[in-house]
């Protein structure tokens, strides 16, 4: 009969709890959502799934009531149930710093230009849960009656023996430091290292996440990066394009002085780029008449920066075509003497 009523004290208040857990996600979640203020939802957010672990903790308590004890077996029961309470309460601090941030700080931080709130977000909400966690450790060590202050001055003495071994993990953590004061980049930024180019997504405590290219996530310690040189292309007001044309040797002066032509009015002709280039003639390759053409785009977008190349290096090639000039492609002349 005690086993009895201990399993249905549990059980009449997990079914309670299950019940409602439903009101609050199916009525009052449609009650919250045609409110204009988010502090409903917030606090939803938070009661809505810890619910039913809460009515265990409770449930376990008061039907401990019914049950019999021996001294030792009830201390190891009310030490389980400390436990479990303090892991539902860490767990309900760290789901209400996901909570707020998603709420509050999310909104406030898309709507500033700055782009650092957004990248000390994900750190500040790990050092947060972090520190959470490390507190309901303490409180349950101590709950076993260890002495919390011989256990701190021991992880004291041991720090410096940790620091040795995980002196990689705490530069990197430095790099990030030295990353988020300094400021080289933000995320969205695109960079060029001598590891990676490609945008930046995410900077951490040890890593900084970049997506190359190829469209690849990049993984990158911030030791690394923070000693590495950082090219930020975003930073920079335009882009700017060199190319080298050969023409081949054949080429007339009258055609050469045509050739710089039809590139300069290519590129005067795009709305995307700063006009007047510089188009001179370089140098007598090995095997071309070379041409130095360099141009500016007017804005950093990385796509109108490809098209501009695109839609110039087209044109300069049609009108090649129709004026008859070739670009020179590596040759060689061998002459045979009897």
């Amino acid at each position: 009969m005690q086993y009895l009523l201990f399993l249905v004290t549990v059980g009449v208040l997990i079914v309670a709890a299950k019940a409602l857990s439903y009101i609050v996600k199916e009525r009052l979640r449609a009650i919250t959502a045609k409110t204009k203020t988010n502090i409903d939802d917030f606090a939803l957010d938070l009661v809505e799934q810890p619910l039913w672990l809460v009515a265990v903790v409770i449930g376990l308590a008061l039907a401990a009531r019914f049950l019999t004890f021996t001294e030792s077996i009830g201390m190891f029961y009310n030490n389980m149930l400390n436990i479990l309470a303090i892991l539902i309460i860490a767990w309900i601090a760290i789901k209400s710093i996901d909570a707020f941030i998603k709420t509050f700080i999310e909104p406030i931080a898309s709507k500033t230009d700055s782009k650092l709130d957004d990248q000390l977000m994900p750190v500040i909400s790990k050092v947060s849960k972090a520190i959470v966690a490390f507190l309901a450790a303490i409180t349950i060590i101590s709950g076993f009656g260890y002495d919390i202050t011989a256990i701190l001055a021991g992880l004291g003495i041991g720090g410096l023996a940790f620091a040795f071994a995980a002196k990689e993990t705490i530069s990197d953590m430095f790099g990030g430091f030295s990353i988020f004061t300094s400021r080289p980049f933000v995320v969205g930024d695109f960079i060029e290292t001598p590891d990676v180019i490609g945008t930046v997504e995410e900077v951490g405590l040890r890593h900084t996440r970049v997506r190359n290219l190829d469209k690849r996530l990049v993984i990158l310690p911030n030791s690394k990066v923070a000693s590495s040189v950082i090219t930020n292309i975003t930073a920079a007001p335009q882009r700017k394009c060199v190319w080298h044309l050969g023409l081949t040797y054949n080429t007339s002066v009258a055609k050469l002085e045509k050739a710089k032509k039809i590139i300069t009015d290519a590129v005067n002709a795009n709305k995307s780029c700063e006009p007047n280039p510089i188009v001179e003639f370089e140098e007598f390759g090995d095997f071309s008449l070379k041409i130095l053409v360099v141009f500016f785009t007017k804005s950093n977008d990385y796509k109108e920066f490809v098209r501009a190349k695109n839609d110039i290096g087209l044109e300069i090639k049609r009108e090649f075509e129709k004026a008859k000039i070739e670009f020179a492609f590596p040759t060689q002349t061998i002459q045979l003497q009897k």
